[in-house]
């Protein structure tokens, strides 16, 4: 867990300003401990891409939503993904291989 005060001292280019806005977004979701913010790994991660995008490539805050729901919809995508490839692991060598043949003549229509 990170505090704000340790969030802008761990990147410089980090603002309070930049931080609050992008509460008030919901682009990043702290919790609040004690009556400060306080930010999970995956939101100081956000935070210092929230910065690039909008410091160095000059995205606006509309265009920043709507890269970062784009980003959020891959990682699901690659989660969902993850979990059908290790269901499918699972299932007897008969299965697998009746699947493997599927994508194999999908892929070849």
């Amino acid at each position: 867990m990170t505090t704000l005060d340790e969030l802008l001292r761990a990147h410089a280019r980090l603002t309070e300003i930049h931080v609050e806005r992008w509460v008030e977004r919901g682009l990043l979701r702290p919790s609040a401990e004690s009556g400060s913010w306080v930010f999970e790994p995956v939101d100081v991660a956000r935070a210092c891409l929230l910065v690039d995008l909008s410091e160095d490539m000059g995205f606006d805050e509309d265009a920043i939503e709507t890269v970062v729901g784009l980003l959020d919809q891959v990682h699901t995508l690659r989660r969902q993904l993850d979990r059908l490839g290790r269901a499918i692991g699972r299932q007897p060598v008969a299965v697998r291989e009746a699947i493997a043949a599927a994508l194999k003549e999908i892929d070849e229509s």
